[in-house]
């Protein structure tokens, strides 16, 4: 718990804000809300907040703590100068019809469920010029403490002082008037979490044009070619694909695969299960003290409760992972998916038969074995209501700027159009 106290020990605190409302901690160069909002935004894609992302990026990478999170190594992955660079070159106003400027106030409300998940959405807003408040949620992790720490470092910095005055993280309790009061000033509320907790969170009162972008309950699923199995080394690729899109959340993340739809021979179905499992067992997560039995539980008893109403077969695999044949997928058996590694397989016969399986909770499609022209051709179907994102299998948690059926800097940002 080294990280969790060394984190804490540098948050600056906002005296007046904690004296009235309870402020758990504060990361913030404003020392209030009032200060923080009374700053005019920068502008779109400003040389420092390049510079800053890319100094994040680099105490990331190099923090103490990298090696035993890689979400954080992936996070100052994705931070890098050459990649932000990328991915906003579409954005610099270098025509003579419009530009994008900041919305004003975005307000944030984290996840519990995925540590880093925050910090991507911030970084678009960010990018985009606006000011920003981070509502953190209640749920403890030292990897969020850990890029708290380092957020704080760097806003201690003067050559950040920019940044640092118009951005604050900061927790309190969810019954707080701060709640309220956060919710007025935002011009654009970016909501993580369950339908629950962002219903709640729409009912506060808001501008009459504040935008809401809501990140809701969804679940993911896998598309597997199996005639495209060749060779063992087919089975070992895909294996450490499908762990890649598992291990860092273990399907608490919302574009991790829950189900696998397999076409074509399923010859190769116990050995890849088998591979998975082989990946699962070698990582901390499949050795912590106290977990394995508590997994090996929860798909224990989700793989009788299916077998009781026949909706599945014995798994293939139910040691690290769980690899567990299934007749169908219905809402009821994804509401009651334990994750941590089960995996529900289903096979179908060609591509067309998934049609009425990308329901509208459905997030990402990612796929192995298939060629793009029959995604294409599938996806395009105005019949299917689900899928905001189809990539490779290995990229599910490579988030984008296009995520969840948002163009975050488009709708982070107001486009002024000359005509």
């Amino acid at each position: 718990m080294a990280a969790v106290t060394q984190a804490k020990a540098h948050f600056r605190k906002g005296t007046v804000m904690e004296t009235t409302n309870n402020i758990d901690y504060l990361v913030s160069g404003a020392p209030t809300i009032e200060s923080l909002v009374a700053h005019a935004p920068l502008q779109a894609v400003a040389p420092e907040t390049l510079n800053f992302i890319t100094q994040l990026s680099s105490r990331l990478l190099r923090s103490s703590y990298a090696r035993k999170y890689p979400e954080i190594v992936a996070l100052g992955f994705w931070l890098r100068e050459k990649h932000i660079v990328q991915l906003v070159s579409r954005f610099t106003n270098t025509n003579n019809e419009g530009w994008h400027k900041p919305l004003g106030c975005v307000v944030h409300y984290t996840p519990n469920n995925v540590d880093t998940m925050f910090v991507y959405s911030w970084i678009c807003s960010l990018i985009m010029g606006n000011v920003n408040i981070v509502r953190l949620g209640s749920t403890a992790s030292e990897v969020r403490d850990v890029i708290l720490h380092e957020l704080d470092e760097l806003f201690s910095l003067p050559a950040h002082e920019q940044i640092a005055i118009r951005n604050m993280f900061l927790q309190f309790d969810k019954s707080s008037d701060l709640n309220f009061r956060l919710s007025e000033l935002a011009d654009a509320r970016v909501i993580w979490g369950g339908d629950e907790s962002i219903l709640a969170i729409k009912k506060l009162p808001a501008k009459p044009r504040c935008r809401d972008i809501s990140f809701a309950d969804r679940y993911s699923v896998a598309l597997i070619n199996g005639d495209a199995i060749e060779s063992e080394n087919d089975i070992n690729q895909l294996a450490e694909l499908l762990w890649q899109d598992t291990k860092p959340f273990l399907q608490h993340a919302c574009s991790s695969p829950k189900v696998v739809l397999w076409m074509g021979s399923t010859s190769e179905q116990s050995a890849l299960a088998n591979r998975i499992n082989e990946l699962a067992t070698s990582t901390r997560e499949g050795n912590a003290e106290g977990y394995a039995e508590h997994r090996a539980n929860e798909h224990l008893v989700t793989c009788q409760l299916l077998q009781s109403q026949q909706l599945a077969t014995p798994p293939l695999c139910n040691e690290s992972i769980c690899m567990l044949p299934v007749s169908e997928v219905n809402e009821k058996m994804l509401a009651e998916h334990p994750g941590e590694g089960m995996f529900f397989l289903l096979s179908v016969s060609s591509i067309e038969d998934i049609t009425e399986l990308l329901a509208d909770r459905l997030q990402t499609l990612t796929y192995w074995g298939v060629e793009k022209p029959a995604l294409l051709k599938l996806l395009a179907s105005p019949s299917i209501i689900g899928v905001d994102r189809c990539v490779p299998v290995g990229q599910a948690l490579s988030f984008s700027p296009d995520w969840d059926g948002y163009r975050l800097f488009s709708t982070l940002s107001r486009y002024v159009y000359l005509g």
